[in-house]
């Protein structure tokens, strides 16, 4: 039951290994270089690690005595290598910088994998009492300082005798690499002698040591050539290690709660011996190396030799006091610049605050200034444009208008078409009936349905305004006058073909009378009137039009002649339609419908006036 349990877990975390990688690869694909795709790769790491750290920290309470030991070295591991990873971070997220190269968390770094080789070292799959216990102990001690050794013997020169950033990174990616070799050695070594679920585990370590050997080196030649970013494709094998460790850490404890995997010692101590003997032979030849090893600056080689000669520990002592004096140097400079940092950050976050709020009001501003100018331009009974509305555009439109005409040439000014502005004026016959019969609802209620019968009329770009009371003012644009004789019998039309369904079984027929005129009046002397002219002497036709019976249409255009004498054209003149200035074009509709456009002259007009 607890190998078929271990193996459904470990394809559970294999599919979720399989599927953070493939997010990372995403990410790092699409999110270019940024500070988001820094903290993101950061944030990443340091959640993976702590939780490797914690997976192997909650199996110490309950793993077995020959078992404990193990869970902590691997924790304490795992732990600095979260440590290393947070100052990197603390770099690269909280200071906004790269992190500096040479590294001051690289030791760190470098020395976490000596507990996990220490940890593999004891065997806890073995039977093993105190004494094999305590020697296991010393010999992670032995194994700390000769690491240790080795690390201040071949990195420290370049990082601080005689700095040397390149020599410094290959000398610490050769050194790093040779021990992360070593650790997966010794795992594979102890896989090939292990069995059950010790044997799975150790295999999963091998596996997680070996990517993560492969991405470190990648990542540290990146750092040297000045390629790496954090979140980039080289944190891709790390970060599938770094998971792999977190699936190893969940499963310790079902793993070291199984003895199946115990077996006999055979010859694993004598190598262990071995191993030490070497490292204790091989010591004072490092004297030679320092002496005699290549050319190297001279304060290289003094260093080299003192640390030898001083042994391993006197020397960790005194760059350890080195060390402490450099960071509290650094600390007292993090601490100004993290007060100016955060100092600068209110202020910023402040500054951007007041901008949101500043842009917030002012589009609110906005969105109420044209809710308002809006409401002002509409008539609030139905729905359509006001007589403020043309009075703020019919100026702008005029001048329009009036560029075409001069633009063009005199002797094409004829041939404009569909250049003009014709004003409609629209009025309901006997309105006044509706409101003493049926009371004013009723009369406000039969103008919404007479500007909805209106607005399915004129052209999107016609302006429909309720000109006052039961008066309507059609203004269309880009026209041509000759054609609204046509648009005027259909306005009759639709106001009289169906009748108004007021409601409450209430049905009135009602008819209009129109009057219009064209802007400008006379296309040869464009000049001679204004638009607010045109537009009264719009209504002047619709009054003509109420006298010659409503229901009807009543234009009042120029006569051919007008162009003989265009001085005498004035609003007076033109509004008695008399020759040889003006003319009426009366248009009538009738069921079925009949359009008719007469002719008069000023005697006509005035036996139609009397009758």
């Amino acid at each position: 039951m607890v190998g078929n349990s271990t193996l459904q877990n470990g394809r559970s975390w294999a599919i979720g290994i399989g599927a953070l990688v493939c997010v990372h690869i995403g990410v790092s694909l699409l999110v270019p270089r940024s500070f988001g795709l820094t903290a993101f790769g950061n944030i990443l790491q340091n959640t993976l690690l702590l939780c490797a750290t914690l997976g192997f920290a909650a199996s110490i309470r309950s793993a077995s005595r020959r078992s404990r030991l193990f869970s902590t070295l691997m924790c304490l591991g795992l732990g600095m290598w979260f440590s290393s990873q947070v100052l990197w971070t603390y770099f690269e997220v909280y200071l906004r910088h790269e992190a500096p190269n040479p590294f001051a968390g690289d030791v760190v770094l470098f020395l976490h994998v000596v507990p996990m080789m220490a940890a593999v070292a004891i065997q806890p799959h073995l039977p093993q009492d105190e004494r094999a216990m305590r020697v296991r102990t010393l010999d992670f001690a032995l194994l700390l300082i000769w690491w240790l050794f080795l690390y201040l013997f071949v990195v420290i020169p370049w990082q601080y005798v005689h700095p040397t950033v390149d020599v410094y990174g290959r000398s610490f990616d050769l050194l790093y690499v040779c021990e992360q070799v070593v650790l997966a050695g010794g795992l594979f070594l102890v896989w090939r002698r292990s069995r059950g679920n010790w044997r799975r585990l150790y295999f999963d370590l091998f596996g997680a040591s070996l990517l993560y050997c492969v991405g470190s080196l990648s990542a540290s030649e990146a750092i040297d050539l000045h390629r790496y970013y954090t979140g980039s494709l080289f944190d891709v094998p790390l970060v599938a290690s770094m998971a792999w460790f977190v699936r190893i850490g969940f499963m310790a404890r079902e793993v070291q709660t199984d003895e199946s995997g115990a077996a006999p010692v055979r010859g694993f101590g004598l190598w262990k011996a071995r191993l030490a003997m070497v490292a204790v032979f091989v010591t004072p030849l490092m004297v030679g190396w320092a002496e005699f090893g290549g050319s190297v600056p001279q304060t290289v080689r003094t260093f080299r030799l003192l640390l030898t000669v001083a042994v391993m520990l006197t020397m960790g002592v005194l760059v350890f006091l080195k060390q402490h004096l450099l960071d509290q140097e650094l600390l007292s400079l993090l601490r100004l610049s993290r007060k100016n940092l955060d100092e600068t950050c209110r202020l910023k976050d402040e500054l951007e605050s007041k901008e949101q709020s500043l842009r917030w009001h002012s589009l609110e501003l906005q969105r109420k200034n044209l809710e308002l100018q809006e409401m002002s331009f509409t008539d609030a009974l139905t729905g359509v444009w006001n007589r403020r509305y043309l009075e703020e555009i019919v100026t702008s439109e005029a001048e329009q208008v009036l560029r075409n005409y001069q633009r063009s040439r005199p002797s094409d000014i004829r041939k404009l078409d569909h250049r003009d502005l014709v004003f409609i004026m629209v009025d309901m016959d006997f309105f006044k009936q509706v409101n003493d019969a049926h009371g004013h609802p009723v009369g406000d209620r039969l103008l919404q349905m007479v500007a909805q019968r209106l607005s399915t009329v004129v052209r999107k770009s016609d302006v429909l305004v309720r000109w006052g009371g039961e008066e309507f003012l059609i203004m269309s644009r880009s026209t041509d006058a000759s054609g609204t004789p046509a648009f005027c019998s259909r306005v009759l039309e639709v106001m009289s073909a169906e009748p108004f369904d007021l409601g409450q079984g209430l049905s009135i027929r009602k008819t209009c009378s129109i009057g219009w005129a064209a802007y400008p009046w006379c296309r040869t002397a464009y000049e001679a009137m204004c638009a607010e002219e045109s537009i009264i002497l719009a209504d002047a036709a619709l009054y003509r039009a109420k006298a010659l019976g409503r229901n009807q249409a009543i234009g009042i255009v120029p006569t051919d002649g007008v162009s003989q004498n265009p001085a005498a054209i004035t609003l007076s003149a033109v509004k008695e339609a008399k020759p040889p200035l003006a003319r009426v074009i009366r248009t009538s509709w009738q069921e079925p419908a009949t359009t008719s456009h007469i002719s008069l002259n000023t005697s006509d007009s005035a036996d139609a006036l009397k009758s």
